[in-house]
């Protein structure tokens, strides 16, 4: 009997996994919902561009580095959901994926979004030189805080990772 109920819990962690489905959906929804922003994002960019000043035209260039960023990140949650949801035995069958899908640890995938959030965090600290005249200089210190803050966590997750790899 404790061998059935073993297997019985077993089958149902296995199970929970689908849980996370809609939130991965979700971030579908989220990246669609980027795209557009992205677009409407280009084409004021390009509706403008004549009478753009070349501090502008940065600007317009750092908000879409910001959004493909951004999008960059939801693609790499949406692909470690792949992993997370579907057997990798049945992804590999069904689906063509990209060569890296499949080889991200969990330390990996850590390291990657740390990086995305900190070149995030760097693109809006960037924006905001660009427009510091009509910043509340308060809110710029607090984004380089947050920023610096962002980086001394990154490098010390890097760290702690490499630390724990090498006793191994």
């Amino acid at each position: 009997m404790p061998e059935a109920i073993e297997r019985l819990f077993a089958i149902l962690l296995l199970a929970s996994r689908w849980l996370m489905a809609p939130f991965y959906l979700g971030l579908i929804a989220v990246l669609a919902i980027l795209l557009v922003e992205f677009c409407r994002e280009l084409v004021l960019a390009a509706a403008g561009f004549a009478g753009m000043s070349s501090d502008a035209v940065i600007l317009a260039a750092l908000k879409l580095t910001d959004l493909v960023l951004v999008g960059n990140l939801l693609l790499i949650m949406i692909g470690a959901g792949l992993d997370t949801v579907l057997s990798q035995e049945g992804a590999k069958a069904r689906l063509r994926r990209p060569e890296w899908m499949g080889k991200v640890d969990f330390t990996a995938l850590k390291l990657k979004v740390v990086g995305s959030v900190i070149a995030i965090a760097a693109v809006d600290l960037l924006e905001n030189f660009f427009a510091i005249e009509s910043l509340d200089k308060d809110m710029v210190v607090w984004s380089i805080a947050v920023f610096l803050a962002l980086v001394v966590a990154g490098v010390m997750l890097a760290w702690m990772d490499r630390i724990g790899t090498g006793s191994h």
